[in-house]
């Protein structure tokens, strides 16, 4: 594959929510393309045709892709299926497909049985987002210092990885290279478990406590308030990981118990020091 330069001739965004709209504004904004198209339901080519969005509008997800130099897939993992169905037999040899999902190794192994060697295709995954969701909720500065991470596993030859790391960097992220297995892993630590244990934090209080709640239960529990429908595909699909990172958290858990339980304040003043410093560290990257 030639090496593609930036602004490229055509990018493809599918599905025009938080992620998708963030990154069709950037691309208009930042000049990334030439040309930019949006496949989309009806519901929300009615919204993006309100919003004046300067890009070509699609709800034929195949039609979106022609010609395009690169396609990113903006969907739930629950529909990326029958979209790489839809869409396979409109792709151009020399089109790059990526996505944004949160989960990677079955991604991953959709793309293989799907795209196979018909197109290049690379796992992308951008650490930012919001509780919030739809095009209304997009930003173009929404990837504005955050990290996202590619999964280019053994299929992606070297100007694929250049083209989507360069899309990233340019909408504002810095990018690093993780195999699927690794991917799902850490980021079960540090996106799935917390909504799965915000979602049952919620769960275990009284009525009568939440109605006393202030900002710091509120901040502690803001990702609850994600997609229901979003989170439980997510949750199902890296179940794995997630009960393995669950299991570590809970034998953490119960030992602060223990030592609540036997009142060790050198322990428990060691427990809350650690996790300060590790947090002010968060604040500083």
């Amino acid at each position: 594959m030639k090496a593609k330069l930036f602004p490229l001739n055509k990018i493809t965004v599918i599905g025009p929510g938080l992620i998708g709209g963030s990154i069709a504004k950037a691309c208009i904004e930042r000049a990334l393309c030439k040309n930019l198209a949006i496949g989309a339901r009806d519901d929300e080519l009615n919204l993006l045709t309100k919003s004046g969005l300067k890009a070509n509008l699609y709800n034929h997800f195949g039609l979106s892709v022609e010609g395009s130099d690169l396609v990113i897939l903006c969907v739930p993992f629950e529909v990326l299926e029958s979209i790489l169905l839809e869409i396979k037999d409109y792709l151009g040899p020399e089109t790059i497909v990526t996505d944004v999902t949160s989960i990677k190794k079955e991604v991953i192994r959709l793309f293989q049985s799907i795209l196979a060697d018909k197109v290049e295709w690379i796992g992308s995954h951008p650490m930012a987002g919001s509780e919030k969701s739809g095009f209304e909720s997009s930003n173009s500065k929404l990837f504005d210092g955050s990290i996202t991470i590619l999964t280019p596993g053994l299929h992606a030859c070297s100007e694929t990885l250049h083209c989507v790391k360069t899309l990233w960097e340019k909408l504002g992220s810095k990018t690093i290279n993780l195999s699927a297995e690794e991917h799902d892993a850490l980021v079960s630590e540090i996106s799935h478990l917390p909504h799965l244990l915000s979602a049952v934090l919620m769960k275990s209080v009284s009525l009568k406590s939440l109605a006393l709640a202030g900002p710091g239960f509120r901040d502690i529990t803001r990702i609850a308030s994600g997609c229901p429908n979003l989170w439980k595909s997510i949750l199902l699909t890296n179940r794995q990981s997630i009960c393995e990172a669950g299991k570590k958290f809970i034998m953490d858990f119960e030992e602060a118990l223990e030592i609540l339980q036997t009142g060790d304040e050198k322990a428990l003043l060691e427990l809350l020091n650690k996790a300060n410093v590790l947090r002010k560290g968060l604040e500083k990257k």
